[in-house]
């Protein structure tokens, strides 16, 4: 669209349009991303200590990350633990 004139050509009035409807849906977008943040920071609910955790024992994920409390204590672990293979990384090769 030219620069410095108070009325655009005609064959930019459909785009001028769509770009409104964009801007009101950022406009709507930013006002739920606040929302969700202000329910996040004033609310009450607490995090499980694992999301993963299924009623199937198969399906549940076990892995080092899930195995102490949330949010971890300092210096969880007195010695690095040792990563082994599991029978998620066996399923993927």
């Amino acid at each position: 669209m030219p620069r410095r004139i108070p009325d655009y050509p005609d064959a930019f009035a459909q785009w001028n349009v769509i770009c409104s409807y964009g801007s009101y849906l950022s406009i709507l977008a930013s006002l739920f991303f606040f929302y969700v943040v202000f329910a996040t920071l004033t609310g009450d609910d607490v995090c499980e200590e694992n999301p993963w955790a299924f009623d199937d024992e198969d399906t549940s994920v076990s892995t080092l990350e899930w195995t102490t409390p949330s949010p971890p204590a300092f210096h969880t672990f007195e010695e690095i633990p040792a990563v082994k293979e599991t029978q998620f990384n066996l399923l993927q090769k």
